[in-house]
């Protein structure tokens, strides 16, 4: 796209490509209207809802990213792009940049204009945009990037159907986490048993009361409650209940801390859950059924049940508590007890911290 009249005067196909992606996105947003791109992700619920609800009925607006390429169409036509042959794939690429640059008049950026034909003698260069929702501009402090990574991993993960919930019943248990942790949920004091599991909207009244004890109140669960809630939830479900609460509530803790508000969650994916069962299941010390062969400290064991929600449990342990480099010696951080001089803190005054905080919240470990 070198030439005046390509920069501005997008092509037929740039036209017919942004109708269908406009078309598709604004059936997304009927579904999800209070969805917004990841740069926008601190504006008000309700403000969001209501621009993406004039948007269809209002001339001369347009969707939130679509300026900038990042409506949920867009990721989805960039998805679809990462699937197709090499050739094609660059033909199409190109296709959908050409379409994104016909939606609105711009300054071109350097790289794309020939000296000779340029409509500005000096234009300035679009910086570039990191669009992870966790990325150096999240935090006002300097975040070490495997944090971020870890957090961005789970953002990613959580929206997904799971081994035993689809990807829209594990984002609304995480909204019933958020409810819970701020005690915005009354507890339902009668059995578990007595408690419907028919789902309501999402996910049942039974769901949404494990969520809140396991969040709330997880130093009241005892043997029996959690052999109940187990039978009557399936020890899947229960497993995968447990790791998006463990999961979510340090990213969101973490975020309160560093003095910023919590992240929206992620738009769930479709599919259906893989209902995997790992091999070698038995009843474990820790309230679960967990996998009989294991090498390593049981804490990374507890939810071996739902393993690739366990990887990303133990990737946020490693980044937030360990940090993921060696130790001087070239043991992991997690065996050895001497580390680097460096660091801000000695293994003994984590592990010091570390021990009063579980007191402090009645570990159950």
């Amino acid at each position: 796209m070198n030439t005046f009249k390509e920069m501005y005067f997008p092509s037929s196909e740039a036209r017919a490509l942004n109708k269908r992606l406009r078309e598709e996105h604004e059936r997304f947003l009927l579904e999800n209207p209070n969805w917004v791109p990841n740069e926008l992700r601190l504006l008000p619920k309700i403000i969001a809802r209501t621009l993406n609800k004039m948007c269809p009925k209002t001339p001369l607006m347009v969707p939130l990213g679509w300026i900038d390429g990042t409506t949920w169409a867009d990721m989805q036509e960039r998805e679809r792009i990462a699937q197709l042959p090499e050739r094609e794939k660059l033909k199409d690429a190109k296709a959908h940049n050409d379409a994104i640059r016909g939606r609105c008049f711009r300054i071109p950026r350097p790289y794309e204009v020939k000296p000779e034909e340029a409509a500005f003698k000096s234009v300035q260069a679009f910086a570039e945009v990191d669009r992870r929702v966790f990325n150096s501009e999240t935090f006002d402090q300097v975040i070490p990037n495997e944090v971020l990574d870890a957090f961005n991993e789970f953002w990613e993960r959580v929206a997904e159907p799971g081994e035993w919930w689809s990807g829209k019943e594990r984002i609304a248990i995480a909204e019933e986490i958020r409810k819970a942790h701020d005690k915005k949920v009354k507890p339902q004091n009668i059995p578990l048993n007595e408690i419907s599991d028919k789902p309501k909207s999402i996910i049942s009244p039974l769901t949404q009361e494990i969520t809140r004890k396991v969040t709330c109140e997880s130093y009241k669960i005892d043997k029996e409650w959690a052999a109940q809630a187990t039978e009557l939830m399936g020890p899947g479900k229960y497993s995968e209940l447990l790791s998006i609460v463990v999961n979510l509530l340090p990213v969101d803790i973490f975020c309160r801390l560093s003095g910023r508000p919590v992240v929206s969650l992620p738009v769930p994916k479709s599919g259906k859950p893989t209902k995997q069962v790992p091999e070698g299941i038995v009843s474990g010390e820790a309230y679960v059924p967990w996998v009989k062969e294991w090498i390593g400290p049981n804490v990374s064991r507890a939810l071996s049940y739902v393993p690739n929600d366990n990887q990303i449990r133990m990737k946020l342990v490693s980044s937030m508590y360990l940090g993921l480099e060696n130790a001087p010696g070239g043991e992991t951080k997690f065996i050895s007890m001497r580390w680097d001089e460096d660091e801000p803190l000695n293994r003994a005054q984590v592990e010091l911290i570390a021990a009063r905080t579980s007191a402090i919240n009645e570990c159950f470990y």
